[in-house]
């Protein structure tokens, strides 16, 4: 849900429409009161696992050996996560899909974003008496507060432990916007990084991958408690994934769902004025660019513009005797 939250509040106006819609369809039999809204519909995934036979859906198991054994003793499972997002990206793509399927897959793409932020979704350590893997970790056993490895990480060695509640009560809602807040303000969110780009989500797992080789299974043994340095970094290394499922799971659904292409419109000029108006989404914040020559390297910013209705427009004395504009978003 904190990934998801971070996500909604960086959705451009008409990606935020067409999900609310989308998370508003009628998905009976396979429907959860706890699971109303883009956030809460973050958990839906795990509610219905069992009875819609997902459960390989939320991982993939790449092996690495701790001690050298061979990983080919690794079973290779017939799907996985990233087959999973790679399916729901291609069924919300798709004009001919249903709405129910379309709002089926996109509940499933909310949370695959968040499961391939975690290391251990994305790996599965082989060792001499484990040769087919431990599972992402869930055959890792420890002590202290968790049982095994994955437990540990799928509470964020401790950043996760505090309870929000489904549906959100005031109390619930109170950690989630605490949490977000301080994962927002840690690690800002640029919406034009990757904004236009479909990504290939095996780079997500490959990154899950090396970091379970870096950082989860580095300096803690099995059978052993976790100590205040390790649970730190599992911490710390919990927000920055999260920071990143967020940013990811925003980039990938408002290019999904763009804001319409802008297209300038020219007015006559009038008292010395130039000025051009385009087609908008209302409370969108429009970035006004300028070059003097087109193959001049770079735009330079002019001015930012917040449309307050479906239509904004700009306007200058006219000094200059020639000028290039352009519109962002």
């Amino acid at each position: 849900m904190i990934v998801a939250q971070i996500a909604y509040n960086h959705l451009n106006p008409v990606a935020r429409a067409r999900c609310d819609a989308l998370i508003a369809v009628n998905l009976d039999p396979f429907y959860s009161a706890g699971t109303s809204n883009f956030v809460t519909a973050a958990s839906w995934a795990d509610d219905f696992k069992s009875a819609l036979d997902t459960g390989i859906w939320h991982y993939i198991d790449i092996p690495f050996s701790l001690d050298g054994t061979s990983t080919s003793g690794v079973a290779l499972a017939p799907f996985d996560v990233v087959q999973a997002i790679n399916l729901n990206i291609a069924t919300l793509q798709n004009p001919s899909a249903t709405q129910s399927n379309q709002a089926v897959n996109l509940r499933y793409l909310i949370h695959f974003v968040g499961d391939i932020e975690q290391p251990l979704h994305c790996s599965t350590a082989v060792w001499a008496s484990r040769p087919g893997g431990d599972a992402g970790g869930n055959l890792f056993y420890i002590n202290g507060d968790w049982s095994n490895l994955h437990s540990l990480w799928d509470s964020g060695g401790g950043f996760l432990t505090d309870s929000i509640y489904r549906p959100l009560t005031v109390t619930g809602q109170n950690i989630l916007n605490a949490k977000v807040a301080t994962i927002e303000a840690d690690f800002p969110y640029d919406y034009r990084t990757n904004v236009g780009t479909i990504p290939n989500p095996m780079d997500w797992a490959l990154e899950g991958w090396n970091l379970a080789q870096s950082i989860c299974y580095a300096g803690i043994s099995q059978n052993a408690v976790p100590s205040n340095t390790y649970l730190n970094t599992a911490m710390a290394t919990t927000e920055q994934r999260m920071a990143v499922g967020g940013h990811r799971l925003a980039d990938l659904l408002n290019t999904l769902f763009p804001l319409p292409s802008v297209v300038l419109t020219a007015s006559p000029g009038n008292d010395g004025n130039f000025s051009f108006s385009w087609g908008a989404v209302s409370n969108v914040s429009y970035h006004v660019q300028w070059k003097q020559q087109l193959t001049d390297p770079t735009w330079n910013d002019l001015t930012n513009i917040t449309a307050s209705s479906d239509s904004a427009s700009f306007a200058e004395k006219a000094l200059q005797t020639q000028r290039f504009y352009r519109v962002t978003e």
